[in-house]
């Protein structure tokens, strides 16, 4: 069974409860009700933030604009087909199904993403690295950049809505992603702006783009070392694809390609910004003290996350 439908199998039930709802009537109950019937379940069954949960839950089944909202509607009384809906989608989150999955979007910064099962979950550190590039980008400038692992798009939809002479071209290995980021750029109207390839990561670009030049490179990659991926919540190591956090035995294999392809790619005075495990940036710089006369390449910084963990690093082409 495909990871992406291990909740769907459990709630068979909750599915077809949908469609006999409105031969059911049942009493009235509130939003509120059902948000303390859900959070206490979840808290019961140890899901992560049950709150954020079955409130985000609550959101999309209710088609507000705002989790705050929810608040506001919490005398509201819920349809039996709403009921019906929450139910279902709860039991996903039972299952540990992440809620990204769950309701199926997510918002990135100031866009609204869709979500698809197994294409990896931008995470919040990661709308840190979007800031971090946008304080060193000039806005009146042409500007084109790669993105390597391109996922749902989040990051490069994020810098062309704030760049306006930006282009960009991003890859992932998963046909996957690359479906989901062309969608989201047709979502957001930037899929002019940006070419999408299929390519698995190595250390070359696909062939058209083997004599291209960017002014910047950007990669959020598999950094996990392999053998601690089976440490991972379940909601990582059973609904992601694992291939978006794999980076081989110390966590750099990917990381160690992607400077290759840094070193053949990046414009001179380029930039490739990376975010990594909190153990790679002295690991990194090290790599290049070796090697960076070689690749052209010289460790700038790094920077850290909200959690004042060492997490991106910027590096430049000489």
């Amino acid at each position: 069974m495909h990871r992406g439908d291990v909740c769907y199998a459990l709630t068979s039930q909750a599915q077809t409860s949908i469609e006999k709802a409105a031969m059911c009537p049942a009493a009235a109950v509130s939003v509120r009700t059902v948000q303390e019937k859900w959070t206490s379940r979840f808290q019961t069954e140890n899901v992560p933030e049950a709150t954020t949960s079955i409130t985000n839950i609550l959101a999309h089944v209710l088609q507000l604009s705002c989790l705050g909202d929810v608040d506001k509607n919490k005398d509201a009384v819920l349809s039996d087909a709403q009921l019906a809906k929450i139910e279902e989608l709860c039991e996903c989150r039972i299952a540990r199904m992440p809620v990204q999955y769950i309701i199926r979007e997510w918002d990135f910064r100031d866009m609204t993403l869709k979500m698809v099962p197994p294409v990896f979950i931008p995470r919040p550190e990661t709308e840190e690295l979007v800031e971090l590039i946008l304080q060193q980008i000039d806005m009146q400038k042409e500007f084109s950049f790669l993105e390597i692992g391109c996922g749902s798009g989040a990051i490069t939809l994020s810098l062309l809505k704030q760049v306006p002479k930006a282009t960009a071209i991003a890859f992932d290995q998963s046909k996957l992603a690359c479906e989901l980021t062309l969608e989201n750029a047709k979502r957001h109207d930037f899929s002019e702006k940006l070419r999408i390839f299929k390519h698995k990561l190595v250390d070359k670009l696909p062939d058209e783009l083997a004599g291209h030049r960017f002014d910047m490179i950007v990669s959020n990659p598999p950094y996990v070392p392999s053998g601690q991926l089976q440490r991972l919540d379940p909601e990582v190591k059973v609904y992601e694809d694992l291939r978006a956090l794999d980076g081989g035995p110390d966590g750099l294999t990917v990381i160690k390609a992607i400077l290759t392809i840094a070193s053949d790619h990046l414009a001179d005075e380029g930039i490739l910004w990376l975010e990594v495990d909190t153990s790679h940036p002295p690991l990194i710089a090290g790599y290049l003290e070796e090697h960076g006369e070689r690749l052209g390449l010289r460790y700038v910084s790094s920077y850290k996350d909200l959690f004042r963990k060492e997490r991106f690093v910027e590096i430049v082409k000489v």
